[in-house]
């Protein structure tokens, strides 16, 4: 009997049945001749879900923008682009007057404290003994309290420059007022960006450098709403080709009106071995067992997907709910069981099977 002919006759004594719910008889002879294969529904404990592609950056903790903080004009670069470097290690230097301004005039707001603090302890002595007056013992202490918010505002204005603690002792002592301030690394870092250059004069607002902490890295992608259905946060996800590890943080809710996407985010566990910049590829990881099936036993019918499941006398065609990984494969969220058979060649003649007895696709 010719494929065509089974075919015929299939359809003339079923075709009033609705499309999903009817089985499909037929002899392992006929299933041959229609070149129909079928496969066991596979299942694997904590299988991949999906592949993902992910770009690694840095998490948003672990960018530096360094900015002159005065006019002046660039006198020395210390780094070029690519450089690592450590905290403290010197990136810029920016020769400016207004530098030389606010250092003497934190010294002269030193030197005034000092004098308004010994003011300060002599007149409380004299006010513990009764021998001055009120008047002149809030004076004191206003005065005091002024000298000592001017000095304490001068002092954090060249901390917020970029000086530290040493060096203001340094100038404290020696009184040497210089033109230049030098910008230094925040962290351990790589130089991901110089745009300025040697010479250039500055208004105080101006890029500098721009620094990435390679022990602060994250892995970003754009999947399509259908891809990310099946992900969740806290997922687990594992580098292919590798044993690295990350954890799923963000599955957007937003959908990219223009590429109709979904932003997905996840944190590495361990950094060794992941570039800034790099693509790099991923297993999505199940917390259980997976039922997967090849993409070619998933068939669209009557707005469906179905899957021809192989029973005594032929086909059982059942609605399922399924996946894709974008590796060929399904997973199969509801209507197939462990040791179901499926067809997964000849689905086509099926399904054509199908729709000659009363179904149709939607």
């Amino acid at each position: 009997m010719t494929p065509r002919i089974i075919f015929l006759l299939l359809m003339v004594f079923a075709w009033t049945t609705p499309a999903v719910a009817q089985q499909l008889d037929m002899s392992e002879a006929e299933q041959k001749l229609l070149g129909i294969e079928v496969e066991a529904v596979a299942s694997a404990a904590s299988g991949s879900m999906g592949e993902l592609t992910l770009r690694v950056g840095f998490s948003p903790d672990g960018e530096w923008a360094i900015k002159t903080p005065f006019p002046g004009i660039l006198h020395r670069a210390w780094v070029r682009v690519g450089d690592r470097v450590k905290t403290g290690d010197a990136l810029m230097t920016v020769r400016s007057a207004e530098v030389v301004s606010l250092q003497r005039d934190y010294l002269k707001a030193r030197a005034e404290l000092s004098l308004r603090e010994a003011a300060w302890s002599r007149d409380k002595k004299l006010n513990d003994a009764g021998s001055v007056s009120d008047r002149r013992w809030q004076e004191t202490r206003f005065a005091h309290d002024m000298a000592k918010a001017e000095y304490a505002g001068l002092r954090a204005q060249l901390l917020l420059a970029g000086f530290s603690d040493q060096d203001l002792e340094l100038l404290s002592q020696n009184m040497d007022i210089s033109p230049d301030i030098t910008m230094r690394a925040p962290a351990d870092a790589i130089v991901l960006e110089r745009p300025a250059m040697l010479g250039d004069h500055l208004d105080g607002s101006e890029l500098l450098a721009s620094l990435g902490e390679t022990d602060k890295l994250i892995l970003e992608g754009m999947l399509s709403s259908s891809a990310a259905a099946h992900l969740g946060e806290g997922m687990s996800i594992v580098m292919q080709g590798s044993d690295h590890r990350a954890v799923l943080v963000l599955v957007s809710k937003v959908i990219d009106p223009d590429t109709q996407t979904v932003r997905v985010r996840a944190e590495p566990i361990g950094f060794a071995g992941l570039v800034p910049g790099q693509l790099t590829r991923w297993s999505v990881q199940s917390s259980s067992d997976l039922l997967t099936v090849p993409s070619s036993a998933v068939v669209k019918l009557d707005g469906h997907d179905v899957a021809y499941v192989q029973i005594a006398d032929g086909f059982e065609p059942r609605i399922i709910d399924v996946r894709s990984t974008g590796s060929g494969n399904w997973i199969v969220l509801d209507g197939l069981n462990p040791g179901d058979r499926v067809a997964t060649s000849g689905t086509a003649v099926l399904k054509g099977m199908s729709v000659g007895m009363g179904g149709g696709d939607q």
